[in-house]
């Protein structure tokens, strides 16, 4: 998804969702097996939970669309997350004033 310089400044509130974010994710949706689903997450998305960049946490939210029904519905609701975030960035930076 194409994103704006100033991603990270929460266009309406809403803050773009990093690595961190999933990782919260997979712990609270999973309990206590989180962190064992977390590590198989990473495996799968041949990633090291390190990475800070869209291209790693979209191969994450791929990698978690294809594990069990639970994360089915965690990838889900972090897609819906970055593309609302990436539409209302670009709406706001569209309606924006100039100062």
């Amino acid at each position: 998804m194409p994103t704006t310089p100033d991603d990270s400044a929460g266009a309406y509130g809403l803050h773009r969702p990093t690595m961190a974010d999933a990782r919260e994710a997979m712990h609270r949706v999973h309990g206590h097996t989180g962190r064992s689903a977390w590590e198989r997450l990473l495996q799968a998305a041949g990633l090291s939970g390190t990475e800070t960049g869209d291209d790693a946490l979209h191969r994450l939210v791929t990698a978690m669309a294809g594990l069990d029904p639970v994360s089915r519905l965690c990838a889900q609701a972090l897609r819906i997350r970055l593309s609302s975030h990436t539409h209302l960035s670009a709406a706001h930076t569209m309606t924006r004033s100039p100062t």
